[in-house]
C-alpha cells in the first residue's frame, strides 16, 4: 500500500477506478488496490453468525424506537460503546454469565438462602432456581432476589426439603434481549 501526500490524493476516500483511498489520523492517505469478492461460498457457520448479527442489528433498531428502552441501553454508553445502538447490539449478543452458585446455606428448610452471582455485558433482568427431586418431583421454583450490587441475587426456599440426596438445582440467568444461561448440580 503506498502512501500518497499530495494535491492529487487531497480529499479523495473509498474506491475509485479499482484503487482504494483511506485517510489516516496523521494526515497521510494511502493507496492500494481494492479488495477482490471471494469466489468460495461461505460456511454454515459463517451463515449463522451473519443471521445472528442480522438479528442483533434489528433489535438495537427496535430500541431506537422505544425511548424507554433507547434511556436505559443511554446509561451504559461510554468510551468504549458510543450509542445506545452499540451498547443494545452487544446486549443482544452476549448472554449471562452466572459466576458462581452457593448452596452452602440451603439445607432443604423453609428461609433457606441459595446464592447465585451473575452478570451480563448490560444487565441481568432475572435470576430464576428450580429445584427438584431425583425422581422429577419439583420441590420449588421461584425468583432470585437481586442485592443492591446487581451482582449477587439470593432465592429464599419456601417449602420444606425432605432429602436432598441427588436434587437437581437449576439456575436460569436472562437479559434485557432474551439471552439465557443456565446452570445445573445435583447435590
Amino acid at each position: 500500500m503506498a502512501k500518497a501526500t499530495n494535491a492529487l490524493t487531497q480529499g479523495l476516500s473509498g474506491k475509485v477506478s479499482g484503487l482504494v483511498f483511506r485517510h489516516h489520523a496523521n494526515g497521510t492517505v494511502s493507496v492500494g488496490d481494492a479488495p477482490r469478492p471471494s469466489a468460495k461460498a461461505p460456511t454454515a457457520g459463517a451463515l449463522a453468525q451473519r443471521l445472528r448479527f442480522q438479528q442483533a442489528a434489528f433489535y438495537g433498531r427496535a430500541v431506537q424506537q422505544d425511548p424507554a428502552a433507547k434511556a436505559a441501553y443511554e446509561t451504559g454508553v461510554n468510551a468504549n460503546t458510543t450509542s445506545s445502538y452499540v451498547v443494545s447490539v452487544a446486549d443482544y449478543l452476549n448472554a449471562p454469565s452466572i459466576r458462581n452458585v452457593d448452596f452452602s446455606a440451603y439445607r432443604g428448610q423453609k428461609g433457606d438462602v441459595i446464592t447465585v452471582q451473575a452478570t451480563d455485558d448490560f444487565a441481568v433482568t432475572e435470576v430464576r432456581v428450580h429445584i427438584q427431586n431425583p425422581d422429577g418431583t419439583l420441590v420449588e421454583e421461584g425468583a432470585a432476589l437481586p442485592d443492591p450490587d446487581g451482582f449477587t441475587f439470593r432465592f429464599t426456599a419456601q417449602a420444606t426439603n425432605a432429602s436432598l440426596e441427588g436434587d437437581k438445582i437449576t439456575v436460569l440467568a436472562a437479559d434485557r434481549p432474551g439471552n439465557r444461561t443456565r446452570q445445573e448440580a445435583t447435590l
